[in-house]
């Protein structure tokens, strides 16, 4: 069986039973929100991404509630547009069009990520706005996204190891089971070294749904349709923000 909603095997449905029955017992009021509103979609992530192991999925799903509950002392839930302007005046990431199944499409810009001159508060404030976003855009069996990380005119500037550390730390310890595919966009020869480093933060899984790819190739994961003209398809789209497109 998949592990999915209506696909358990007998084990997997008291497995997650057991997880529900434990969380049920937690009685701590910051985390009664986030506990009201675990479905069993988002419970069964946990238990997919620890192997079924009882005790390492309901530990992980637990520091994950924490986490929810209070990020930067106002939770996941509490990040607001007001928060995270700057990020967004910039254009440096935007969900455009779906997969070829059907699950949305984050594209990141890195030229636009300035390591040099960021609020790294502000900076991890909205990858977790953004994480948030695609989560409320997954319709009815849909549970991933795919990523897209632009590297086109990348620079040492762009690379921003702290900010990196905590993406990872998200889809593999806050969002499992989220990323579809990481499809590496047109890397240049100076990020071939800090590939090297990253992938050392990965587990085999994360690590699994890399893949380094060139324009032509976009077409092979995403329909046509889906793609802006800048990458080969005939979607004409364009990121603005308050009106203003960003270029």
């Amino acid at each position: 069986m998949s592990g999915y909603v209506g696909d358990l095997s007998p084990e997997q449905q008291q497995q997650l039973d057991i997880i529900k029955a434990k969380i049920g017992e937690i009685k701590d009021p910051v985390l009664e929100k986030e506990i009201q509103q675990l479905d069993d979609s988002m419970t069964l992530r946990f238990l997919r991404a620890r192997k079924w192991n009882q005790k390492d999925s309901f530990e992980m799903l637990y520091e994950a509630l924490k986490f929810r509950a209070t990020f930067q002392d106002v939770g996941v839930e509490g990040i607001t547009e007001s928060m995270v302007v700057n990020e967004l005046k910039s254009g440096k990431s935007y969900f455009h069009g779906t997969d070829k199944g059907g699950r949305p499409v984050c594209i990141v810009k890195t030229s636009r990520h300035d390591s040099y001159n960021r609020d790294l508060n502000e900076s991890m404030r909205y990858c977790v706005y953004v994480m948030e976003n695609g989560k409320s855009m997954l319709k009815d069996g849909i549970e991933t996204c795919t990523l897209i990380f632009d590297m086109s005119d990348f620079s040492s500037k762009n690379m921003d190891y702290p900010l990196v550390k905590f993406m990872v730390e998200l889809f593999q310890k806050f969002y499992p089971e989220s990323l579809q595919k990481c499809l590496i966009l047109n890397a240049p020869w100076i990020f071939m070294g800090i590939w090297h480093i990253i992938k050392h933060w990965l587990d085999p899984n994360t690590a699994s749904k890399v893949t380094f790819v060139k324009s032509k190739q976009l077409v092979d994961y995403i329909p046509k349709d889906q793609l802006e003209t800048s990458y080969g398809g005939t979607s004409t789209y364009k990121y603005s923000y308050q009106g203003k497109e960003v270029n």
